[in-house]
């Protein structure tokens, strides 16, 4: 442990020495992210989601009931290796989604929350304080700066 009492990337891999500082940065992103992963499923775990799960049926929520497509729902997804049609077929069987052959064109689906949809998310949103809580020991100019160096790590232009 360091002095400030967290664990280093090279305690939790067991891992003392690296190629480079640009070895292990590429190394600690994906342990990190991985973890937040793991503690993501957890908690949806609870609601009987998973996260692509729970992040399509945010991106309905915000649609307001107006119907979208498998295309717009792959293009807003955070994970978009998703199989989003079996997601889909997932949700529809719980109940949570509505799909409709398209009027505009038949060969596509109309997607829309349905009622239990959105009382799940309700409850959902009443408890994710618990994920919001794993960077609570971080502060403001903290979060603003990983935000920062998270969107540079994406955008290397």
């Amino acid at each position: 442990m360091t002095k400030k009492g967290f664990k280093r990337i090279e305690e939790e891999i067991q891992q003392t020495t690296w190629r480079n500082q640009l070895s292990r940065t590429g190394i600690n992103l994906i342990f990190t992210g991985n973890w937040l992963k793991a503690l993501h499923a957890d908690f949806f775990k609870e609601f009987g989601l998973t996260h692509q799960q729970h992040n399509i049926l945010r991106i309905l929520r915000g649609q307001r009931m107006k119907p979208v497509n498998v295309e717009m729902l792959k293009e807003r997804m955070m994970d978009r290796m998703s199989n989003v049609s079996r997601i889909l077929e997932r949700l529809k069987r719980k109940e949570l989604i509505q799909c409709t052959p398209s009027d505009a064109d038949k060969r596509t689906l109309d997607i829309v929350i349905t009622e239990q949809g959105l009382d799940l998310l309700h409850v959902i949103d009443e408890e994710v304080h618990k994920i919001n809580d794993l960077l609570g020991h971080m502060n403001q100019k903290e979060l603003e700066q990983l935000n920062e160096l998270l969107d540079k790590v994406r955008n290397k232009g």
